[in-house]
Formats: structure tokens, sequence, C-alpha cells
């Protein structure tokens, strides 16, 4: 049903252009499904730090130093917009770095959890310039995916419109939102 044959082929140009990457974790041996996690985050890594205007996050929790470096990286060296998305919880890692550095973090507080796991980065001004990071995405380079998972990396319009839709969805939610913003006491205030 599925595959590269010459009759499988849409005549939509868009779908022809896009990038759709499937990063696939876990091995046989321990040492091959390490290296594997490890070069899918870097994947994921090399797309964020590419972002030339926005990047959005949404995950229930962001405890990666690398994933936070990165997004640090991308907002000083790039100057895109970063927005992030996380569910309320007693563990608050990097959120006075990020403040910090101008990045926009809310912390979702509703009944039922959010486990969202998806990133939006926008490489360009065109269309078919942006991207979307589905899947497993809060690992850290000492502390890669070693479970059976997937990540998708698409530049499907259609993926992304429907993921830009629910991101400005939960971030646009106040009534079960703290914006976290820079206390200039050192302190973390949410």
């Amino acid at each position: 049903m599925f595959g590269n044959r010459p009759d499988d082929k849409l005549n939509n140009k868009q779908n022809d252009s896009a990038i759709n990457e499937i990063l696939l974790y876990g091995a046989e041996t321990e040492e091959q499904t390490k290296q594997i996690g490890l070069d899918n985050l870097l994947c994921i890594y090399y797309v964020i730090l590419h972002a030339n205007k926005t990047v959005d996050v949404c995950v229930p929790s962001l405890i990666s130093g690398t994933l936070a470096e990165c997004l640090i990286n991308v907002r000083q060296k790039n100057k895109a917009r970063v927005r992030i998305t996380i569910h309320n919880s007693d563990e608050f890692h990097n959120l006075q770095s990020f403040a910090e550095n101008g990045i926009e973090v809310k912390v979702i507080s509703p009944s039922v959890r959010l486990e969202h796991e998806f990133v939006l980065v926008d490489l360009g001004s065109g269309p078919g310039e942006a991207v979307g990071v589905l899947g497993a995405l809060d690992y850290d380079t000492a502390r890669p995916n070693c479970n059976r998972d997937a990540t998708l990396l698409s530049s499907d319009v259609t993926l992304l419109t429907a993921l830009g839709k629910e991101f400005e969805r939960v971030w646009n939610y106040a009534p079960e939102t703290t914006e976290f913003k820079l206390d200039n006491n050192n302190s973390d205030s949410i």
C-alpha cells in the first residue's frame, strides 16, 4: 500500500517538497540504542537551531538542560521568538534562565494533564520553510531516549496548521495559565 512507486506519488507540489522524516528509537544492543537516541536528539536540535523567526514548544515538562540550552542559543543568536508551554508540576527546570534570555513561558494548569510533545520551528519567511517536530523531545545528550519510540519531523502544511492552531489554543487559554516572568530578586515566580 505504501512505498515509492511512481503511481503512489501525489500530484500535490507541496507534498513533493515536504520534509517528512520519522526518527525511530531503540535497537538490539544498549550501545546501539544510546547512539540512535543521541543521533536523533542531535537531528532535532539541528532543526531548532536553524529557526529564524519563531520556535513554539508544547511539552508536559522540560527538564533537558541540552534542549534548554538549544532554545536559549536560538533566541540569543538568531533572535527568534521562543514560546514554551509546559504543564504545571512540582519540578520546574530552566525557567529563570528562559526568562533571563527573553523566552516566553506559560505554565498550564488544567485538570487534565497536558501531554503534547511538539515543537514548531519557523525556518524562514516563505511557505514550506517551517518544520514540526512531534514526539519524544525532552531528552538530553547525557540521557538519550532509549525507549522504543518515534519522533516525526514534517513540513506538511496540514500538520503544521493543526499543530499551530493547537499551540495557540493552549497558549491563549488564560483561565488555567500562569505566565512565568523574570523575578529581579533571583527567585522563581510562577
